[in-house]
């Protein structure tokens, strides 16, 4: 607590005064370079490398919503995956799941649509892990919009942010800005943006792709990552939330006529042709099996 500055020391006091807050932003600044001092030095790599993250798990068990029983699906949690690519050109991150906030807090202050949010490590941190920044970032890709998949965005608004018109525009919509989750990415406003038509290239090499697959959203987006010793993998957003909805051939209701039939059969053709493996970051047995970072895949 600040002392009062009485008429007769007011000079000296506001001097005190200073000097102190000069040393509160000193300090903070040397915390920041002591932070940066402390990473790890970013990965250097000569062909594509991908990382996979924990960012949080999803407590559901309303797998009608997708047109399943419970008896068909032996999980119904969802985990969260939030994904970064080091190609030798530049870092790409696809997702950026459930807020950071939310780390130790209880489920029950968090439930949203029914899904209850637990969260046991930022993303920022497991970054920082490997030695990465959100201002190293080059590239933000969503698969889409929706309160899961843009908890962190915000600290990658310095990112060129590659999206498509659909999402766009309905992410800073007046519906959307009246929305509990949108102050989670409301810099993106401001970002440098690239509105996609069709599939993109990130690097001009075919190693990193984005997917145009729209029907879960109208922008919705996945991602093709061509590894040299693990081989092709697409990151399949919200295309599918369970394995059992592939292999059943389900999908929710409202999603027949909204683009997801199509785009499910590109990514199938997709697969055929290119033997690339499908990865479905809500599945909880892809959850709890899969590499996640600081290792990696490549």
């Amino acid at each position: 607590m600040f002392a009062k500055c009485g008429s007769v020391r007011k000079v000296r006091c506001g001097q005190l005064l200073a000097l102190l807050l000069l040393g509160l932003a000193a300090g903070a600044t040397l915390a920041r370079a002591s932070f940066a001092a402390e990473l790890p030095p970013l990965p250097q790599v000569s062909s594509p490398r991908l990382y996979v993250f924990d960012c949080g798990t999803l407590i559901n068990n309303k797998p009608e919503d997708y047109n399943l029983k419970r008896e068909e699906v032996k999980d119904t949690n969802m985990g969260v995956t939030c994904y970064l690519v080091i190609h030798p050109k530049g870092l790409l991150i696809y997702d950026t799941g459930l807020s950071d906030r939310l780390v130790g807090r209880p489920l029950y202050e968090n439930v949203v649509d029914g899904y209850g949010q637990i969260k046991f490590n930022t993303l920022i941190g497991q970054l920082a892990d490997i030695g990465v920044r959100p201002v190293d970032i080059d590239y933000l890709v969503l698969s889409h919009y929706h309160w899961d998949h843009i908890g962190n965005a915000n600290e990658f608004a310095g990112a060129m942010w590659l999206v498509y018109k659909g999402d766009h525009d309905q992410m800073f919509s007046k519906e959307a800005r009246a929305y509990a989750w949108f102050n989670q990415y409301s810099a993106l406003e401001k970002s440098r943006t690239t509105v996609l038509k069709g599939d993109r290239d990130v690097f001009g090499d075919g190693t990193v792709v984005i997917l145009a697959t729209p029907g879960h959203t109208e922008g919705h987006c996945s991602l093709l990552v061509r590894l040299k010793n693990t081989g092709p993998v697409v990151l399949s957003g919200d295309l599918y939330h369970y394995a059992e909805e592939r292999g059943l051939n389900r999908l929710p209701e409202e999603e027949k006529a909204m683009g997801t039939v199509e785009s499910r059969q590109k990514i199938d053709e997709l697969l055929q042709r290119t033997g690339a493996k499908l990865w479905i970051g809500h599945s909880m047995d892809f959850f709890r099996t899969v590499r996640k970072s600081p290792a990696w895949y490549d």
